[in-house]
């Protein structure tokens, strides 16, 4: 009966100390984005899914020997040499732990410290009669996915698109890789679409 005890605590705890991992990244991404835009002032309610980032991730890293000019599917922003800390071992070990990851997750207020964004839906965005939609016109928007984080503790991904409140046009989608830097997560690289023109 303890070790049935003990065995509970203990998933429990590491469930904890995982989702505490996970917000700690997020606010991190949050402040970074907020800090190029200040002007994000809305939160699509439903996380995009966890295999966006590790596909794009995927796919730079299988172009990542095809030479600038040919049909790159996804590329990292910067120039040459590119670092690549996620490896095909470790990427497959991510899917695997991912894979049944298929509950759509919702943004809620307090998985964000700061600043407060105003949570809303994709029938909301759509609708120009609704006066959300109004209020917060020509603002910047966020979608992003909950972060794909490496067993380490040392790497992760998260899938992010930026788009304007009542805009025509589509934003930039983009998978950006972070790094654990003395408790704090850092923007390292930015995998995008090169053959996608904003």
């Amino acid at each position: 009966m303890k070790n049935y005890i003990y065995c509970l605590f203990s998933l429990l705890f590491i469930s904890c100390a995982s989702q505490s991992e996970e917000n700690q990244v997020i606010n991190d991404f949050i402040k970074q984005q907020y800090t190029l835009d200040p002007y994000i002032r809305v939160v699509l309610d439903k996380a995009n899914s966890r295999m966006q980032p590790l596909e794009y991730y995927e796919k730079a890293y299988q172009d990542r020997n095809i030479h600038l000019g040919d049909m790159k599917r996804i590329t990292p922003n910067g120039y040459p040499p590119y670092n690549w800390p996620i490896d095909t071992a470790q990427s497959k070990i991510l899917k695997e732990k991912y894979k049944n990851d298929t509950i759509t997750y919702y943004w809620k207020k307090k998985d964000f410290y700061r600043p407060k964004f105003k949570i809303i839906s994709m029938q909301e965005l759509n609708s120009t009669s609704n006066a959300i939609n109004k209020k917060f016109y020509n603002s910047t928007g966020l979608s992003f996915s909950k972060p794909v984080i490496t067993t380490d503790y040392k790497y992760a991904l998260i899938y992010y698109s930026v788009f304007i409140v009542g805009g025509h046009t589509g934003g930039k989608d983009e998978t950006i890789l972070m790094e654990n830097i003395n408790g704090k997560w850092k923007t390292i690289k930015t995998y995008s679409d090169p053959n996608v023109i904003n």
